[in-house]
């Protein structure tokens, strides 16, 4: 079934993604495929104006192939018996997206294609871990069990603790509680995603240690059972998702004992390098427009930043098929080595008089595409519709009558206020130069569940054709009139 804008007009369906819940309707769910995922042809498809049939090469399901094909880089990382896997930095799944990126710069004819090398170490490296739990009876293990990132060795035989249950986390859920040598369960509530999260605002994990804990055990979310690789100070912990830290809360509620054993064993890796990887789309100036996607990213990491790349790669297939003498500028793309354990894009916000001297604008594709979401008790329901995005621009009102001219042409929904600031890969550079970017980091970001059926065909074409359309738009000012208005004291 093909749903077009012309017959659900503006709404927005609200879906359940359990295959069991197509018993409960007679019509079952004609929007989830076999597995239960929501189809990409389901997502509401804003047509393409007349005047835009430029930008009618920028395919959906081109571009949803091209983050495919990125996801098989991240699973064979898995399959090679990685446990940190995905396309984490100083991995070989890593290497594999740097090659990945620079086959597509030489496949499109980019020129001075080349790596620009740099030093990640140390790179945590967990060789084996274990994490199990007994409460009155056998030992048990959780799904959504995960080591923190960057945990030490455990000794021979692991370790053992008492679990207690400390809510929040805050000073006041320790009143009456001895927590010492024990480890606690806390419950981190995201505001939105790993960006902003409760632990880190209440910072409580190093309340714990400093009341005494021997380990921290961080429950993830307020819905369904997403795996994390959240940070404990490299102190023993672990990590659950909502629903396997309701049950082991639920445990303690009702006066058990439960205890937790971890067992590590890992290593910091030392001398390792990953390189960012550059191509130049030549123009008639030599006024540059920069293009950046980061390329690392935490297990699948469809999202983060799948999506950026596969829009790098739409932008790049799009511009390559104009001739030379009709690009106004150059511009010059960058899969960056990355900021989860790389330098991100520091090279330039350290030496902006030297490495961004010709760029007029900066585009920052990061996280730019998911599917919206609405909270339904412990489950996070799925929609027919791309989720709206914080946005960031550092211009002059002509560029922000261009920016908003093409996310209303292409149905770029974004928040109500723009930020104040960037972030990620554009966070040290943001005021150096004009630049923009759109992202979102839902609760799915940074976890396991960060996987290609939370990430709309539709939502990268979207997004591509308004960045197309922007660059275009920014081609017909003058450098002058890109720069931001300067500020009245």
């Amino acid at each position: 079934m093909k749903i077009r804008a012309t017959t659900l007009g503006a709404a927005t369906l609200l879906l359940f993604v359990s295959p069991a819940s197509a018993q409960d309707n007679p019509l079952g769910q004609p929007l989830l495929d076999g597995d239960g995922h929501l189809r990409d042809d389901a997502f509401i498809h804003i047509p393409l104006r007349p005047e835009d049939g430029r930008y009618g090469d920028i395919q959906a399901d081109r571009l949803k192939s091209w983050l495919m094909e990125i996801d098989a880089i991240s699973l064979a990382d898995r399959d090679r018996g990685n446990l940190f896997w995905g396309r984490n930095v100083g991995t070989w799944g890593h290497e594999q997206t740097q090659a990945w990126v620079e086959r597509y710069f030489r496949q499109y004819g980019l020129e001075d294609v080349h790596h620009e090398e740099f030093e990640v170490s140390p790179v945590w490296n967990p060789s084996s871990w274990s994490i199990s739990f007994t409460a009155g009876g056998p030992t048990f293990s959780l799904e959504s069990a995960r080591p923190p990132q960057g945990m030490e060795s455990t000794p021979p035989g692991g370790l053992e603790y008492d679990l207690v249950w400390v809510g929040g986390g805050s000073d006041a859920d320790y009143l009456g509680r001895d927590v010492a040598g024990k480890a606690v369960l806390i419950q981190d509530v995201p505001l939105p995603g790993t960006l902003r999260h409760t632990i880190q605002i209440e910072g409580s994990v190093q309340r714990a240690y400093d009341r005494g804990a021997a380990a921290v055990g961080i429950v993830y979310g307020i819905s369904d059972n997403f795996a994390v690789w959240q940070r404990t100070a490299a102190r023993p912990g672990f990590n659950l998702g909502y629903e396997d830290g309701v049950r082991l809360r639920d445990m303690l509620g009702e006066g058990q004992r439960v205890t937790v054993r971890l067992e590590m064993q890992s290593e910091e890796l030392t001398g390792q390098t990953a390189a960012s990887v550059w191509g130049t789309l030549p123009g008639r100036s030599d006024e540059e427009i920069l293009v950046i996607a980061h390329m690392d990213g935490y297990f699948q990491a469809a999202l983060d930043n799948g999506s950026g790349l596969a829009v790098m790669i739409g932008l790049v297939d799009h511009f390559a098929k104009i001739p030379e003498s009709e690009r106004p500028r150059t511009i010059r793309f960058l899969g960056s080595v990355g900021h989860h354990g790389g330098p991100g894009t520091r090279q330039l916000s350290d030496d902006p008089e030297t490495r961004l001297a010709n760029t007029v604008f900066a585009i920052n594709l990061e996280h730019v595409a998911v599917a919206r979401t609405k909270y339904w008790g412990p489950r996070l329901r799925l929609m027919n519709a791309v989720s709206p995005m914080r946005w960031w621009l550092n211009s002059s009102p002509a560029v922000l009558d261009v920016v908003l001219d093409a996310f209303n042409r292409f149905n770029v929904g974004v928040t109500g206020d723009m930020e104040n600031g960037a972030s990620g890969e554009m966070s040290r550079m943001a005021r150096l130069v004009p630049s923009m970017q759109v992202i979102t980091s839902p609760e799915i970001k940074h976890t396991e569940q960060d996987t290609p059926e939370w990430i709309p065909a539709v939502g990268l074409e979207q997004i591509t054709r308004a960045y197309a359309k922007i660059i275009d738009g920014l081609n017909e000012l003058e450098r002058h009139q890109i720069e931001p208005t300067p500020s009245v004291p």
